[in-house]
């Protein structure tokens, strides 16, 4: 993910299959881990970008 928007869409996606998708407990758990680690590197590059 080398464009800020592209977190943003994966978020966006992510939020959306936990929403609206019929997920196992297993599928369930994974998709929210993505969407910490999106959630997570979205805010360190817009903490880096008001740095610089």
């Amino acid at each position: 993910m080398e464009d800020i928007r592209d977190i943003y869409a994966e978020i966006a996606e992510l939020r959306a299959e936990l929403a609206h998708c019929i997920l196992t407990r297993r599928e369930r758990r994974e998709t929210q881990l993505r969407l910490v680690q999106a959630l997570t590197e979205a805010d360190h590059r817009q903490r880096e970008a008001e740095v610089t």
